[in-house]
């Protein structure tokens, strides 16, 4: 069985010489649709069989760098397993504002024209090929150039064409913007990962007192001056994940699921993918005084942190991505290397899995100038000024739950960061309001006149979401409404609220949501699906949750009361819900069955161990917990710049956002100087 193909046959007779390419004319400028279809031959390539990178419609600053790859395709869907023969050659030409083409070699002054490269991958370009061993993938042979390290000086609108034969090219458009006028001196970027409007009001309901239906206050990051939306689809798809999103945000580029950094070629080497400079290694060459600071509550190798810091085809090479912290890529910028990183993933710092089994934790210290710092008391105890590098357990820190309410599950984790195979307890573990003031009270020190930037991740909030665990999710999202409370606490008392601008928002989203509230004692009595969901309150007996803060530390006192909300996901495998709290660890809501696929997990204790409501899944059988959504996510802003995301923008106009706030966006007489 062959497949029948969602492109044009390609015609190998259109296979170019050099001459026939310098001939042919470049083609004007087109905006060509997305293609129809779940398989694309590749993302950003909607010609028959070339593809530019960046795509279409990519945005640059002034100054700041990025990396050109031309592609063309040869393939033939009708005889899916030939090899086709490559193309043989392709010419490339850069015009500005409509004006003459110039050959890319001339127009960016580069010294030699890259070699050609080539090579072949298969295109799995149906549902028939990716699931059926009987149908083949198609066959496509690559013909390649890269251009390295370029850059468009000046504002303006810019086409790159690629002619490979008579009559056949593409040309993409890009737009680099004009110059802002400076705004903000620092800047701090929170990411709930995953978190959808859903998820705020559910913690709104859970961590504020009411009366008469009325809050008595809302939350934090409420009361800032303006609040958005952030459309979060990808460069080649509809549903992100944390790579390619956080990447929008570090970048202003669209890219692909699990790239950082990078626009997502077709060659098998994750690391030599077309780059985009990350607006910290802009900082780092536009205002070297300025600090840096990554937090988060994951492995500090997770994508979102990692976005800010690394370039990748692949955001699961952890141990070349830990190693980029200081060594950044060759030829290209400068490393990053925060002022301070702090977060989780020990076991790429030291050991066997540690690139080449290198001691970060000694190179940091002895070569790069880094304070080492493995547990909470250390971190807050830390008053220096030098560069600060905390890494508290191997993985992802322990959620809040773990690290506040059942410390006991941490016991036995074996997830020490110095890998001497000893517990990393919860309560030994730093929460997101301590690295996060610990942050910048280092970050101040450092960056002084100059400002600083700060990232800071509340990532369990989606790792939670996963697997339908909403109350963990719950209170690591809370977590970070009281870090946010805090922090705003802490700049006012060092004198820079008033210069510094502060972003909440999440890097994608879940389809999650409350639908009324759950009586669990009428729940317990009931064993039938049909009697268990009288237990849920619709409408007028939606009755509040029995969620109380008394103590006013932010959390609610009581993690099970009678009464709990109703909520779930649009999107899920099989599994039972009695809308609890798991006191034993984050639940697993299904498990492989007899013929490998999933089913509900009757061990469950947030589904009640097989008594709660079954839920029949509406996901394919091999995945066992929930999904990310393509809805929009917000965006809650506050200080110098915030107006700039009071409306509906794409994921990369943050970036635009941030770096006309800190005056990022013009090169610097530092630049001009280098």
């Amino acid at each position: 069985m062959k497949s029948a193909g969602l492109y044009k046959i390609a015609s190998l007779a259109l296979i170019c010489s050099s001459a026939l390419a310098s001939a042919a004319r470049p083609q004007s400028y087109k905006l060509n649709p997305d293609p129809e279809g779940q398989y694309p031959r590749l993302g950003a390539c909607p010609d028959e069989h070339s593809c530019i990178f960046p795509p279409d419609l990519s945005q640059f600053l002034p100054g700041s760098f990025f990396d050109l790859r031309v592609e063309l395709h040869a393939y033939d869907v009708s005889n899916v397993t030939a090899t086709p023969e490559p193309y043989e050659n392709f010419k490339t030409t850069v015009r500005k504002d409509n004006g003459k083409w110039v050959d890319i070699d001339k127009f960016f002054d580069y010294e030699e024209t890259p070699a050609l490269e080539n090579w072949d991958f298969e295109w799995v370009n149906s549902i028939e090929a990716a699931v059926s061993k009987e149908v083949d993938p198609v066959n496509v042979a690559v013909t390649s150039r890269i251009w390295r390290k370029l850059k468009f000086d000046k504002p303006g609108t810019y086409d790159v064409s690629v002619q490979y034969g008579p009559k056949e090219g593409y040309t993409v458009r890009y737009t680099v913007i004009e110059k802002p006028k400076k705004k903000a001196k620092n800047a701090i970027l929170f990411i709930a990962d995953g978190c959808n409007v859903g998820m705020i009001t559910a913690a709104r309901a859970l961590a504020r007192k009411h009366t008469s239906g009325k809050y008595h206050n809302l939350l934090s990051f409420e009361n800032f001056d303006n609040l958005g939306h952030v459309v979060t689809n990808s460069v080649d798809g509809m549903v992100t994940d944390s790579a390619n999103s956080a990447s929008s945000y570090a970048t202003g580029h669209k890219g692909s699921v699990s790239a950082l950094g990078v626009y997502a070629d077709s060659s098998a080497d994750p690391f030599d993918d077309p780059k985009v400079e990350l607006i910290t290694e802009l900082i780092r060459r536009r205002q070297p005084g300025k600090s840096i600071g990554i937090v988060t509550t994951a492995a500090g190798e997770d994508a979102t942190p990692s976005a800010f810091y690394s370039h990748t085809r692949e955001r699961g090479e952890s141990a070349q991505i830990v190693d980029q912290i200081v060594h950044g890529l060759p030829d290209w910028v400068d490393a990053v290397a925060p002022d301070v990183w702090l977060a989780g993933g020990a076991e790429y710092f030291k050991g066997e899995e540690a690139l080449n089994g290198t001691d970060y934790y000694s190179l940091l210290e002895k070569e790069h100038g880094y304070q080492v710092v493995l547990n909470k008391k250390d971190l807050n105890k830390y008053r220096d000024d030098d560069k600060l590098l905390g890494v508290f357990r191997t993985g992802n820190l322990d959620v809040w739950m773990e690290r506040n309410v059942f410390i006991n599950n941490t016991v036995g984790n074996a997830a020490a960061p110095d890998l001497s195979g000893n517990d990393a307890l919860g309560s030994d573990q730093p929460g997101l309001e301590d690295m996060t003031i610990k942050a910048l009270e280092v970050l101040k020190k450092r960056g002084g006149k100059d400002g600083f930037f700060l990232m800071s991740e509340a990532a369990s909030v989606d790792k939670q979401l996963h697997p339908l665990d909403f109350n963990r999710a719950w209170a690591d999202l809370i977590e970070m409404d009281v870090t946010i409370e805090k922090t705003v606490e802490w700049l006012k008392k060092n004198g820079e609220y008033e210069d510094t601008l502060i972003l909440f928002t999440a890097d994608h989203s879940h389809a999650f949501d409350v639908f009324g509230s759950v009586d669990q004692k009428y729940m317990a009595q009931h064993s039938s699906n049909k009697d268990m969901r009288d237990s849920i309150g619709l409408y007028a007996a939606s009755g509040w949750p029995g969620y109380f803060d008394n103590d006013n530390d932010g959390f609610p006192d009581n993690w099970n009361p009678d009464v709990t909300l109703a909520a779930g996901t649009n999107n899920f495998p099989d599994h039972y819900e009695a809308f609890q709290l798991s006191g034993t660890g984050s639940r697993t809501p299904a498990v492989k069955g007899p013929d490998g696929t999933y089913i509900a997990n009757k061990d469950d204790p947030a589904g009640k161990y097989g008594k709660g409501l079954h839920y029949n899944g509406n996901l394919p059988v091999t995945y066992n917990q929930g999904v990310h959504s393509m809805a929009d996510v917000f965006i809650y802003s506050n200080g110098p710049g915030s107006d700039k995301f009071k409306k509906t923008i794409e994921n990369w106009d943050v970036f635009y956002g941030l770096t006309e706030a800190m005056d990022l966006q013009r090169p610097t007489k530092h630049e001009k100087k280098k």
